[in-house]
């Protein structure tokens, strides 16, 4: 659109409002308002102030949506399905659910038809202000009149799990899995994250048959789904088998899937089989921050802080972007280990490392040597 601009096309005004949402998820909020109050006054109609109450919804700014929904009442604008979709999410953002309950019904007394999206909006206010029997009821009635998102379902199945109500949860999961689109992948890794949640491994095998009886070649997305699932329901040998047959099939390594090998391994004190999938990914240039940080955080809570150190000192190997630096949380973690234990020579070369990492300053590293001479010193004098 930029292009058709700069060899002089004349915008209408769909394109205007097309071009708003673009910006908006391209460039971001702020441009997209600029851009919005830029326009001539004839190109700020219903379609480009609906256009900008949707943007303000998907980046869950209540507040400035809802002083434009006044100013757009002020002007006298009949509202549309996606202002009315935009204006329920505000409300629900907003922390105001029962009004997104009012705007439902009268978008439902105007006679516009609500959308699959309408009804998980009405669902999740209901739901906000514990309203769960409502919330049943609306999609139960729902069911007679209309197809029904595989996604309303598995909504449905998480606010059961929350309440333990696993039952219903399963039978809802169910529902789901006989009304989606089969050829959605997106379904099917929601369908092993919530069976997963649920501890059913059984199910979650199940799924995964069917995903892999679906679909000719199993990504990488589907993979990763499968081992955190497996790795939820402790299912140890079904994730080691799994992750064997992604490593001897994968197109493209994936260090995320990796991961998960790598943490099962280390909760079962697996240390050597942890360490191999490291040392290939390392050779690969495969790992990244997180396996840092499954790592430290191992040693560290195992109280192994030379191992963790080992550790920091091989990031810069193990992460490939240059501007990596480990998180304050883990750089707190080791510092706290070297004031508790009043380590004043352990802080040292410690410190040393961060500064390699170039993520420590002078002024870092007087402070945290200064913090532990202090807790020495109290040791000696007792105090």
């Amino acid at each position: 659109m930029d292009w058709m601009e700069a060899h002089g096309a004349e915008l209408r005004l769909t394109h205007h409002a097309i071009r708003l949402d673009l910006i908006s998820k391209v460039h971001g909020i702020h441009a997209a308002e600029e851009y919005f109050w830029s326009l001539p006054d004839m190109f700020k109609s219903m379609k480009t102030y609906s256009c900008l109450l949707h943007c303000y919804s998907a980046h869950r700014m209540a507040d400035k949506g809802l002083v434009l929904y006044q100013k757009m009442k002020a002007m006298n604008f009949v509202p549309n399905r996606l202002m009315y979709n935009s204006l329920m999410v505000l409300y629900l953002k907003a922390g105001q659910p029962e009004k997104a309950l009012t705007t439902f019904e009268e978008m439902r007394k105007s006679g516009i038809m609500a959308e699959n999206f309408t009804y998980f909006i009405l669902i999740e206010s209901y739901i906000t202000m514990n309203a769960l029997d409502a919330a049943e009821k609306v999609l139960e009635e729902l069911q007679k009149v209309a197809p029904i998102h595989w996604s309303l379902y598995t909504r449905m199945a998480n606010i059961y799990m929350k309440l333990e109500q696993f039952g219903k949860a399963e039978a809802a999961l169910k529902k789901a899995e006989k009304v989606m689109n089969k050829a959605e992948l997106s379904s099917w890794d929601n369908l092993l994250r919530l069976y997963a949640r649920s501890g059913n491994s059984t199910e979650v095998k199940r799924i995964w048959g069917c995903l892999k009886s679906t679909f000719k070649k199993c990504l990488n997305r589907s993979y990763l789904a499968m081992v955190i699932a497996l790795s939820m329901v402790d299912d140890f040998d079904s994730l080691q088998q799994i992750f064997q047959e992604w490593q001897s099939s994968y197109e493209c390594y994936d260090m995320r899937i990796a991961n998960v090998m790598i943490k099962a391994y280390l909760n079962k004190g697996m240390i050597d089989e942890a360490e191999a999938i490291r040392q290939s990914a390392m050779a690969q240039g495969r790992c990244n921050k997180n396996t840092v940080y499954i790592f430290a955080e191992f040693y560290l809570d195992k109280s192994n802080v030379k191992a963790a150190l080992e550790i920091l000192r091989d990031a810069k190997n193990m992460v490939t972007a240059h501007d990596w630096v480990p998180s304050k949380e883990l750089v707190s973690r080791f510092l706290k280990h070297y004031e508790e234990s009043k380590d004043v020579d352990g802080v040292d070369p410690f410190c040393e490392g961060l500064k390699k990492l170039e993520c420590l300053d002078a002024k870092g590293y007087e402070e945290a040597l200064m913090r532990t001479d202090i807790a020495s010193l109290k040791s000696v004098s007792g105090s």
